[in-house]
């Protein structure tokens, strides 16, 4: 049975509608990319990865930055890893202006890596960690490494020093864990570190912000068993050697720790 013209009608009216409907969903999706993208704006409600690759002004130079995926509750974690994004991209940048820079950035163009994840989660924090590097135009890339340690029950990032009633005495037994095991690679048989006793001193030092960069160690109850510290290269070792990590278990420092920190730790 042939449909009536009215019914004809009504069909072409849906179809329309679908379309919209659907055209509208891919633009929001789109809409919710562009506002992860470089964070320059609020990102999205959801938590979202996300792959930024561009291209610069006349091939002067690429960037490449990969953001990780986040609980919505963690908004406060989210909003400093964009303005963090910011800073690194502003910088990079902001070196093209140097003299002489766009004529080598024509030669070989630069480029911005950073790629920035979930390291470790545990009841009460989220642990992200910084890898990246930036190449403009020296004898090789500057690397970059950083992290973000947010605290789920308060809300907010916090810093190494503000998990202990006294800061100083806990980078004290970071500082002699540390020298403990990098000194012991120096004299490592297959692969000696590239450093020296004074550099590794120097560059685990306590009070100098040292230890900003880390990561948690956890374990099958969801507690912090310990922590790695991740020195950047030329802290306490030569470019070659890359970055350098040191684990110090819990049971060093407990003891430093602030009163509301305790159960987050075993």
């Amino acid at each position: 049975m042939r449909a009536s013209q009215g019914e004809n009608a009504e069909m072409l009216v849906r179809h329309i509608l679908s379309l919209v409907i659907a055209t509208a969903g891919l633009a929001a999706c789109r809409d919710g990319a562009d506002r992860t993208n470089g964070g320059h704006t609020a990102p999205p409600a959801q938590a979202s990865a996300d792959k930024d690759t561009r291209s610069g002004e006349d091939g002067l130079y690429t960037m490449e930055l990969t953001l990780p995926d986040l609980p919505p509750r963690a908004d406060a974690l989210r909003h400093a890893i964009d303005r963090y994004v910011d800073r690194q991209k502003r910088a990079f940048l902001d070196s093209l202006d140097a003299p002489g820079a766009r004529d080598r950035a024509r030669e070989i163009p630069w480029d911005l890596n950073l790629d920035i994840a979930v390291s470790a989660r545990t009841d009460r924090f989220i642990n992200v960690q910084v890898d990246g590097q930036a190449f403009t135009g020296g004898a090789h890339p500057a690397p970059i490494v950083d992290s973000f340690t947010f605290d789920k029950e308060v809300g907010r990032v916090v810093g190494i020093r503000e998990m202990f009633a006294d800061p100083d005495g806990a980078e004290t037994v970071f500082a002699s864990e540390a020298r403990r095991q990098l000194i012991t690679q120096l004299d490592d048989q297959d692969e000696p570190l590239a450093s020296d006793t004074q550099q590794i001193e120097e560059g685990t030092a306590p009070g100098k912000d040292h230890y900003r960069v880390f990561s948690l160690l956890t374990g099958p109850d969801d507690k912090v068993h310990g922590l790695t510290f991740i020195f950047p290269p030329y802290q306490v070792a030569a470019y070659v050697a890359g970055p350098q990590a040191v684990d110090v278990p819990s049971q060093a420092f407990l003891s430093y720790l602030k009163p509301e920190y305790r159960e987050a730790f075993r």
